[in-house]
């Protein structure tokens, strides 16, 4: 009997509160280990639950902070396997502390999506579209066929795919008169027929990823225009992630303006903003935002500073509240951040850092708080050309190991 004892050591069973309790201080490398040893366990790190406490815990420090690449990959030697796919070259970029601060690839990997090719003449279609809690909102047609949700830091994946929209005969719409009033209620006929007199079917021209802070769930919000980007009428609907539902959420007349190309949407507590310019001069003119809670849209106004030019504008999240810079205007970059305290919006200066003396390939500290302004700075200013590529191919996260799948119930 006492030898049983000493050949079959005690099971020390480990309660799950005490396990989450570890989990949350340990880094994202020892969790991926952890995954394996067990199922409940993977479940944990994978939940949205955890990733969320854990994000709270660690109050998102700028080490946390990582941005990644992504660009199509093109084989010398075609296998007919791989015919029906399209691969990805995904570079992980961080800084690197024992090397000066200098911006270090930190990982390197290729990323196939199958049953979704895209010849070279399309390249320039991949697009990000979002980011929120380390998971990234892609697409890689022109027409919104198919978009991915995908976590650079697990690798995995999930396919969305957009509904059609047909444009009715009549429909009411909402219109604001201006910043800050309410969106009015009108009726308007809409005829758009194909050659064929058909209903013209349209897929969305923009979209964004986000988490209603209430519920504690995900969604995607598509855009469909009738002329694609460059107009100022659109309806709305709404992809819950957790349902896999897909709803109207009206139609809108943005009057005198439209969406602004060169900037893809932006996730911060609990909405995605994005940037609209007037239609004729093409300058920036508001903020258009949806509460992703009540699916509602409103005006925000830009803050008092030079942002005439919608390539000199980058907006991104910081600690969850967006933040926005002139960053091609002057040697000093300016940094505001939008307090949201219900009901009234204000932008507040948080930083100002003269950056001439910052060489091309070495970064201040702070420079990572600050995304992607940070990042490509020094490129940007010396290749103007560049902005656009960079923003719709590059976006700044925090790595978790949430897994897109486990979004769906």
């Amino acid at each position: 009997m006492e030898n049983d004892k000493h050949n079959n050591p005690k099971t020390i069973f480990i309660p799950d509160d005490i396990a989450e309790g570890i989990f949350h201080h340990l880094p994202i490398t020892s969790l991926a280990r952890f995954k394996v040893l067990s199922k409940k366990w993977t479940s944990m790190i994978e939940s949205t639950y955890f990733s969320h406490k854990r994000l709270i815990r660690t109050g998102l420090p700028t080490p946390n902070m990582k941005f990644f690449h992504i660009s199509q990959h093109f084989t010398a030697n075609f296998v007919e396997e791989y015919s029906n796919s399209i691969t990805f070259l995904l570079e992980t970029f961080s800084r690197d502390d024992q090397n000066n601060r200098k911006t270090c690839l930190s990982s390197s990997s290729y990323y196939t999506f199958s049953g979704d090719p895209v010849d070279e003449s399309q390249n320039k279609t991949i697009q990000v579209l979002g980011s929120c809690d380390g998971l990234v909102l892609l697409r890689i047609h022109d027409d919104f066929r198919s978009i991915y949700l995908i976590n650079p830091t697990t690798k995995e994946h999930m396919k969305l795919s957009p509904e059609f929209m047909q444009w009715p005969f009549t429909l009411s719409y909402l219109t604001p008169a201006m910043a800050n009033k309410p969106w009015r209620q009108l009726s308007q006929s809409v005829l758009d027929y194909d050659l064929s007199g058909g209903l013209v079917k349209r897929m969305p021209s923009l979209a964004g990823f986000g988490k209603d802070i209430v519920k504690k769930s995900y969604k995607a919000v598509l855009i469909y225009t009738r002329y694609e980007i460059h107009d100022h009428e659109f309806k709305a609907k709404v992809l819950s992630l957790d349902n896999g539902e897909q709803r109207d959420v009206g139609f809108y007349d943005i009057h005198h303006c439209i969406f602004c190309d060169e900037q893809t949407s932006v996730y911060a507590n609990g909405s995605l903003f994005w940037l609209t310019l007037k239609k004729l001069s093409q300058t920036s003119y508001q903020l258009l935002a949806i509460d992703l809670h009540t699916e509602e849209f409103r005006w925000i106004l830009l803050p008092e500073c030079d942002t005439k030019y919608a390539t000199n504008i980058e907006m991104w999240n910081l600690n969850e509240r967006l933040c926005l810079s002139d960053v091609l205007e002057s040697s000093n970059l300016v940094v505001w951040s939008l307090h949201q305290e219900y009901p009234t919006e204000k932008w507040e200066k948080i930083y100002s850092i003269k950056i001439e003396v910052i060489r091309t390939n070495q970064l201040h500290e702070k420079f990572w708080m600050f995304g992607l302004a940070a990042a490509y700075f020094s490129n940007i200013r010396n290749r103007q050309d560049q902005v656009s590529f960079f923003r719709q191919r590059t976006i700044s996260y925090s790595p978790t190991m949430i897994s897109p799948s486990n979004l769906m119930l």
